[in-house]
């Protein structure tokens, strides 16, 4: 929420400062895209660990318990390769770049591309998480399908 309200106040004073004093805020703009992509990354565990991320859940909500568990350890497994892949593959590029400084601010391009790694080894963890407390065909079970699960026939 931080970060949402900081991109905010900075967008909204940039405009100001560009259109009514004609004096912009030169450096506001690689800020907020760093805050806009850190708050994106950290979001997607978030929203994994809350249960209020997206599935079509079409085929699912057909399936037996048996059908919900043989798929959820398919959907796990699939996780688990993409989300260590993910992991891997942005530390690699922030390796990559973190001698390359941003123009206006100069601070290291690394710290807006280690979004990435942390961003999917926390969705990792917490999905880890769920499949050890609650098992496979819970891992990516969203919110709405929960309430759809527990209602009564």
């Amino acid at each position: 929420m931080a970060m949402m309200a900081t991109i905010a106040i900075l967008l909204g004073l940039g405009v100001v400062l560009r259109y009514v004093f004609n004096n912009p805020l030169t450096w506001a703009e690689e800020f907020v895209i760093t805050l806009f992509v850190w708050s994106v990354m950290l979001g997607v565990p978030s929203a994994l660990r809350s249960r209020m991320h997206i599935r079509i859940d079409v085929v699912i909500m057909r399936l037996s318990n048996r059908g919900r568990r043989f798929m959820g350890c398919i959907a796990c497994l699939a996780g688990l390769v993409i989300m260590c892949a993910a992991v891997y593959a942005g530390y690699t590029h922030t390796a990559g770049v973190w001698t390359s400084k941003t123009p206006m601010l100069g601070f290291s391009m690394g710290w807006i591309f280690l979004a990435m790694p942390v961003g999917f080894a926390l969705t990792l963890f917490h999905g880890i998480m769920i499949l050890m407390e609650e098992g496979p065909e819970r891992v990516f079970q969203n919110a709405t399908e929960t309430v759809i699960d527990t209602a009564p026939v």
